[in-house]
């Protein structure tokens, strides 16, 4: 079903979790993993930086991000799951969907804060943009998840929403859940 799973990361605690279901879907599938994490100079910086600073900041977490991620690529290795990763500068949503075109990926796994609606529409929320726009399937993996089990929710590319089953994570319509 999966050939190529991209697993969206940064330096946060979520993506441990981000990580493991995607190791597990993997698995499952005889699937590779390309992690990717991108270093988006607005989001670090945001409107009050600016000039050498900014540059400064831009460089300090495009190093913290490439510690994170040569360091969850370490983890997959161990688990024996095929991966490479990358860090790229750009637009978070837009830099992931071309990404995931380059890579032929089938399936993004993104974790995503529990925002509420509006909040979500305000912060133009990552899992959003990509559920709505990507070519392949998207896979949530929310932080408040319990720890023995998985809180996923997957979009698969028409559109439609998806809730996973932890127990074989196969997209079950949520209409039959």
């Amino acid at each position: 079903m999966y050939k190529t799973i991209l697993v969206c990361v940064d330096e946060t605690p979520l993506s441990e979790r981000v990580t493991r279901v995607g190791a597990d879907l993997a698995r499952r599938y005889g699937a590779g993993i390309v992690l990717i994490s991108v270093v988006d100079p607005a989001r670090v910086t945001g409107k009050t930086y600016s000039g050498l600073e900014a540059v400064q900041m831009v460089d300090q977490h495009t190093q913290t991000l490439n510690t994170s991620v040569h360091r969850l690529s370490a983890q997959l290795r161990d688990m024996g799951v095929r991966n490479r990763h990358v860090v790229v500068p750009g637009r978070s949503a837009e830099t992931i969907m071309k990404v995931a075109e380059t890579e032929s990926a089938d399936l993004i796994v993104v974790g995503s804060k529990s925002l509420g609606r509006l909040r979500a529409w305000l912060d133009n929320d990552l899992w959003s943009e990509l559920s709505h726009k990507a070519a392949c399937n998207v896979l949530r993996v929310t932080a408040n998840s319990p720890t023995e089990g998985y809180n996923l929710d997957a979009q698969n590319g028409g559109g439609t929403p998806v809730r996973v089953d932890p127990g074989n994570l196969l997209p079950a319509p949520l209409s039959t859940l």
